[in-house]
């Protein structure tokens, strides 16, 4: 029956039990016991800040580029302010995408939505896209966009995220070590009325 033997026994196994559930209650063993959420705002790689006529070009690297189902993604940001410091006058400016042809890229570019979204707007159209080669027999890719007006009465950034694919299928070694640029070139005016 019963001995001292068999209680203390079983004292001992409801003690590892107990402490068991204890430190497992006290110290999780998994780490999706807890979940969050978080939104953000876009923090931009490149910024430009419009505040006279002018002409800038920025180089996008596109480092540790492969092929992959996921697109590589970058921002940058156009704006008439920096700071507290915001224009004087009125200015336009004109948004141009630069790139070689050196490997099968698809582009898309967004301004100021979630690329991610069903309703956002891709700007890359036919329309606005030409193929040539400079003097050197380089082919480039170029997307001109519409030009934009920032007012000086009115702060405002406008946020650009360019995708790039590199589609999984292009997995051959000829692409190995080829180098791909995309330069950003903005051409702002005084709006003269």
């Amino acid at each position: 029956m019963f001995t001292k033997k068999n209680i203390l026994l079983i004292t001992k196994i409801n003690l590892f039990i107990i402490t068991a559930f204890l430190t497992l209650a006290l110290f999780p063993i998994t780490f999706s016991k807890y979940q969050s959420t978080a939104t953000g705002n876009v923090n931009s790689n490149i910024a430009f800040y419009l505040f006279k006529a002018d002409y800038q070009v920025q180089r996008i690297k596109l480092a540790d580029l492969e092929p992959s189902n996921t697109p590589h993604v970058y921002t940058f940001s156009i704006s008439n302010q920096n700071n507290n410091k915001t224009s004087d006058v009125d200015i336009e400016y004109t948004l141009k995408v630069v790139t070689t042809t050196n490997l099968p890229l698809r582009y898309q570019l967004y301004e100021n939505e979630d690329y991610q979204s069903n309703n956002s707007t891709n700007l890359i159209t036919q329309n606005n896209s030409t193929i040539a080669p400079d003097e050197d027999g380089t082919y480039f890719q170029t997307f001109e966009f519409d030009q934009e007006e920032l007012l000086y009465t009115t702060p405002k950034t406008n946020n650009y995220t360019l995708v790039v694919y590199f589609d999984e299928t292009n997995t051959n070694a000829k692409y190995q070590d080829t180098i791909e640029s995309v330069r950003i070139i903005v051409e702002s005016r005084q709006i003269i009325e």
